[in-house]
């Protein structure tokens, strides 16, 4: 296994650095920096090698959410995970519109935060036992552009999100797997496995969708 670099953005100084300790000792983890709002965080992760962002959602300037929508824009292969003390629904929808990989209880076992940050670093997405329980409470996400579907956005993969951006950008699944570094032919089986998670047929079918869930921007 490669070793996972972990950017800790968290403006409680004694929290990062506890995190730090906690993490750095595990094997093929690489605690790369701490930082104490998104602006910085942003800022490291264009400059630096970051596989996952450990990020409060309270932080001054740009707080976690702020961060990870910022983030979402930029087609990074930064994984983001929300470490809070926050249960609230509003918080937890806003972190699905904005596309984070894990939202985890800052009240933790250790062992849970190393399963976590190796679960999307896999490409797959990890919430907190708590989280899910209220996830199957929680009613679907109204924005401006209809009702969104929270099941639809937890079911989709990083790399799902990453095609259907540049699909939506009309790129062809040649383009798309020269920007990503990946055969055309697995574009082509992500891009199928997509359409069918969200039961659409055609490239205008996953922008008119992914507009609707907030996932990419008017073109």
């Amino acid at each position: 296994m490669v070793t996972i670099k972990i950017l800790i953005a968290d403006d409680h100084h004694l929290i990062a650095e506890s995190l730090s300790m906690l993490l750095g000792t595990v094997e093929k983890f690489e605690i790369v920096g701490l930082v104490n709002n998104g602006w910085q965080a942003l800022s490291f992760i264009e400059n630096n090698k970051v596989d996952v962002v450990l990020a409060d959602i309270h932080m001054p300037l740009l707080n976690g959410l702020q961060m990870a929508l910022k983030l979402k824009e930029t087609i990074s292969s930064t994984y983001i995970i929300i470490l809070t003390m926050s249960e609230e629904a509003h918080h937890i929808r806003e972190a699905l519109q904005a596309c984070v990989h894990g939202y985890v209880m800052k009240s933790a076992e250790r062992l849970e935060l190393i399963k976590a940050i190796k679960t999307v670093f896999s490409g797959e997405k990890y919430f907190s036992e708590k989280i899910v329980k209220k996830l199957a409470e929680m009613e679907d996400v109204q924005s401006p552009n209809g009702k969104i579907r929270i099941k639809d956005i937890m079911s989709l993969t990083k790399r799902e999100i990453e095609i259907l951006r540049l699909v939506v950008e009309d790129l062809s699944n040649i383009e798309i797997g020269e920007y990503l570094h990946i055969s055309s032919t697995t574009v082509e089986t992500h891009r199928r496995n997509l359409m069918k998670k969200v039961g659409v047929s055609s490239a205008i079918g996953l922008m008119r969708w992914g507009l609707r869930h907030g996932l990419v921007e008017g073109v």
